[in-house]
């Protein structure tokens, strides 16, 4: 069965240990007044950092090397014409009105499980499985395409396999296992984030 090669960035999934999976969103502010938010979007499925601020911002194309906080689900603004907007991605500081809050919701529970789509192929289900207990990076986060407003962020196969511990993700299995095309690109792992900011104890 052929892969869908469509990136999504981080999808929620399940929990580890078998727990509720609730799929809780936590609001964090991005902008309030007196402080600009961040002029970068953020789209839904992106990797969330904390800032010295308060505030949050977007994460680098690979996940970058502050402890990820977690991973965007949607946004709450006043647009420039004084319109309350809530979207599913956060446009950055310029389509917001000046002196307003703006809040971005979170997946932040460190135990969540996410989907995310690899950036090429696995060669097969050995070498595939061989990477479940690894760490990797992510790749093109902070992206999008088209109208979607969705992340096409991925994980990065290319440094699939590691052992390093700033790597953003630790690999936990793959999405149906029994209809992957493991020589195409599109295969959909299952990460949880390596090192999230709340499990983290140094702060910022």
């Amino acid at each position: 069965m052929a892969n869908v090669d469509s990136p999504f960035g981080l999808r929620p999934h399940n929990k580890i240990g078998s727990t509720p999976n609730g799929n809780g969103l936590t609001p964090y502010k991005i902008q309030i007044p007196g402080v600009a938010g961040s002029s970068s979007a953020i789209y839904q499925g992106d990797m969330v950092i904390p800032l010295t601020n308060g505030l949050v911002d977007v994460s680098a194309a690979d996940g970058g090397s502050v402890a990820i906080l977690g991973v965007m689900g949607g946004c709450q603004y006043t647009a420039l014409d004084g319109t309350p907007t809530f979207n599913n991605y956060y446009p950055g500081t310029a389509s917001l009105k000046s002196g307003t809050e703006a809040t971005v919701f979170v997946y932040d529970d460190p135990m969540q499980v996410f989907e995310v789509q690899c950036d090429a192929s696995l060669t097969n289900l050995a070498t595939a499985t061989a990477l479940i207990h690894s760490n990797a990076e992510g790749v093109n986060f902070g992206s999008t395409t088209g109208s979607a407003n969705i992340s096409i962020g991925e994980l990065s196969v290319a440094t699939a396999g590691a052992t390093t511990a700033t790597d953003n993700f630790r690999i936990v299995g793959f999405k149906d296992v029994e209809a992957i095309d493991y020589a195409a690109a599109g295969v959909v792992a299952l990460v949880k984030l390596n090192l999230p900011f709340h499990v983290a104890t140094t702060g910022i």
